[in-house]
């Protein structure tokens, strides 16, 4: 009622909520006016890593409103909204630190504090103009590589920002669901530790066939250029490769045309199109602050506000030393203020604290302050392989 183009669907929609494991008992919501069901919602337990600590996490998904109740009101609220209290109201319950989600549209979500924490770089680059090398440890996964290339996808995301853990029985759910292409692996043997794991499909475009990639982790830089110079020797059999990778990652320096040109050209060249996904909020300041790790030291108090979508402000004592924060609840005067959404932005680094000051989203008393606060964006800058 919510999704489906006619009820010719449900049964698969069924079938895709049961067969995927993250959910379980007391993680599907239903809204019910009377007797008639009119809304609903999925949460996913997670755990997510933020500059080196592991944090639990909310995955809200599917929230939908009946078509019959698009847009009204019950009780003087709309569904979708009241949906969204609830789902906000299990995660504190739970003592989940954040609460992230992929938007179907990101200003609605707004309405509840989330703030764009991700921005995506979605590359289609020709197979010609990838680098040439070695690439002898490239080859087809084997079973007995599964907990290599389990392991190899928790240090990417150890290592990464606002990355979300998988499971055992996930990594059953995606290897049950993955035939519709194939899964690589950068390893010396079967069984030994896996430097890069990749899988990959293909599609056309006006008759010419792209390697596209649906997953990829890897353990060092050297084995991402080793995975370039393996699509370049597929060439002859396939056009281009489409490839989302962190906005941090500049592709383009690595290949033989580096341009991403400006106007219409003839020659071979790369493509790209930046997109965000991923939305946060933060719903306990302290622990969030506290757990990280931040990438480069920083020495200095400040005192911030946040002004939380509820009405309250959220005051916060922020010591930074040695590359800690120790976050506290104080009643002094602010240093800085900004907004829930903005600071979600900010905390986890998509937004340089000095950028948000700049363009009016983050007051400060002093430059000083943001250059303080300017630490949260030190380091990789967020991207989440995991899709809810």
């Amino acid at each position: 009622m919510c999704y489906s183009a006619g009820s010719k669907d449900r049964e698969n929609l069924g079938l895709l909520l049961a067969d995927d494991p993250r959910p379980g008992d007391g993680d599907f919501l239903l809204a019910e006016d009377g007797a008639g069901l009119v809304g609903t919602a999925t949460i996913y337990p997670f755990h997510i890593w933020v500059r080196g600590g592991r944090l639990a996490c909310q995955g809200p998904a599917w929230v939908g409103t009946a078509k019959t109740h698009r847009r009204r009101k019950i009780d003087g609220k709309g569904i979708a909204w009241q949906i969204m209290h609830e789902v906000l109201a299990n995660a504190r319950a739970r003592g989940q630190v954040l609460s992230a989600l992929m938007p179907f549209r990101g200003s609605f979500y707004e309405h509840f504090g989330y703030g764009i924490i991700e921005q995506r770089c979605e590359w289609t680059v020709p197979l010609s103009l990838l680098p040439q090398g070695p690439c002898d440890g490239f080859r087809f996964a084997q079973p007995a590589d599964r907990p290599a290339v389990m392991a190899c996808h928790q240090r990417a995301v150890e290592r990464g920002q606002c990355d979300i853990e998988r499971s055992l029985a996930r990594w059953e759910h995606i290897e049950r669901n993955a035939t519709d292409g194939f899964e690589l692996v950068d390893s010396d043997a079967p069984g030994q530790p896996v430097r890069t794991s990749v899988f990959y499909n293909q599609f056309s475009v006006n008759g010419k066939d792209i390697l596209r990639i649906t997953r990829l982790a890897t353990d060092n830089y050297d084995s991402f250029v080793g995975l370039l110079h393996f699509l370049a020797t597929l060439r002859d059999q396939f056009h281009g490769v489409q490839m989302t990778l962190p906005a941090d990652m500049p592709l383009n320096w690595l290949l033989t045309e580096r341009q991403i040109p400006h106007r219409l050209v003839n020659h071979a060249h790369p493509e790209m199109r930046p997109y965000t996904r991923m939305q946060v909020r933060v719903l306990d300041h302290m622990r969030l602050l506290n757990a990280m790790h931040l990438a480069e030291p920083a020495r200095g108090q400040l005192m911030l506000a946040v002004h939380e979508v509820e009405g309250h402000v959220s005051k916060l004592r922020l010591d930074f030393d040695a590359g800690r924060i120790s976050a506290s609840a104080t009643e002094m005067t602010a240093d800085a203020e900004c907004s829930d959404v903005t600071w979600a932005a900010v905390a986890l680094g998509e937004l340089p604290a000095e950028t948000a000051w700049r363009l009016g989203l983050l007051s400060a008393h002093q430059p000083a302050i943001v250059n303080l606060l300017n630490a949260l964006s030190k380091g990789p800058v967020p991207f989440c392989e995991e899709y809810f």
